[in-house]
């Protein structure tokens, strides 16, 4: 009775604080494609056609987070994944025999599930760290380049040549392309499904523009590394500002896990009690339901300050 009446109340608070918490998010790349209705990004009525850099269709666009997956991996990407999924296997033999002793078919699923959603997550995020600790620098060599008197594409051809990592890469891969007499749409949108990030949208809306009505280049690419610099700097002061309660919240969190790892060794009977007894189960669910809404709130809270 008490799991289903925790379970219970814990589903309402989570739903009152989903609504509650629900703010309006400005996309501002989502803004500029609504109000600009154009057809063709070599028109005369309009520049850049932003459509054509976002639009797919799911299928490419779980194409390109294949692609995208092999090259964050990096080198003998299948071996990686290999010997990434027999960790998980041998994790959740683990879990089964030492926590659940239940139906090892659906707690490998599950484990398999966690791990690779966990891993995914990682590298994105490990990604779009790196995207953005070079992308100001690129933009830097970029208006450089440009203001010493280099075409654009000789410019992008050479932060491809100066700047290392996937940045430098991409920027080489553009101009090699250029060179080759591929079109600039091309290009951009390829470059675009390789970072699919507002900043480089930006920039991607803001070189094609240039290219096809000129412009002061220099000066806009200064001012989208100044923007890039300050969002970099709100963003560390939140991080900044945050870190007590974070980590206060990952502690409290693992301390009931921890809890229970080490009360297997120090009382057996009483974790077998707790875990796989008919009576001690409603203790477990009470535990994992309390947690479960505790860091739901955090998690919320956590949300508002973005």
């Amino acid at each position: 009775m008490i799991m289903y009446i925790s379970l219970f109340a814990g589903g309402l608070l989570l739903t009152l604080i989903a609504l509650l918490s629900k703010t309006k998010q400005h996309d501002y790349l989502e803004e500029y494609n609504k109000t600009v209705q154009v057809h063709s990004m070599t028109g005369d009525d309009q520049a850049v056609n932003f459509g054509t850099l976002i639009e797919r269709s799911r299928w490419q666009r779980l194409m390109d987070r294949k692609d995208n997956l092999g090259k964050q991996i990096g080198r003998f990407a299948a071996i990686k994944v290999v010997l990434f999924i027999g960790v998980l296997f041998f994790i959740g033999l683990e879990v089964n025999q030492r926590f659940v002793r239940g139906n090892i078919y659906i707690v490998m699923t599950v484990v398999l599930l966690a791990g690779f959603y966990f891993g995914y997550s990682w590298l994105q995020k490990r990604e779009r760290k790196r995207f953005e600790e070079a992308f100001p620098d690129a933009l830097n060599i970029l208006a450089s380049a440009v203001s010493s008197g280099e075409s654009i594409m000789h410019a992008i051809i050479y932060v491809g040549n100066t700047l290392d990592g996937d940045v430098g890469a991409e920027f080489k891969s553009m101009g090699q392309r250029l060179q080759m007499g591929d079109t600039a749409d091309e290009v951009f949108k390829r470059a675009c499904k390789r970072f699919p990030y507002s900043s480089f949208y930006f920039f991607v809306i803001t070189l094609r523009a240039n290219m096809s009505r000129g412009g002061q280049l220099k000066d806009v690419m200064t001012r989208l590394n100044r923007l890039m610099f300050d969002a970099r700097a709100i963003d560390k002061k939140k991080y900044a500002l945050t870190a007590e309660a974070r980590m206060s919240a990952k502690i409290v969190a693992a301390i009931p896990f921890v809890f229970l790892i080490l009360m297997q060794y120090i009382t057996p009977d009483n974790y077998e009690f707790v875990m796989f007894e008919p009576e001690g189960r409603p203790i477990l669910y009470y535990v994992l339901g309390s947690e479960f809404i505790g860091i739901s709130i955090i998690w919320a809270l956590m949300k508002g300050v973005e």
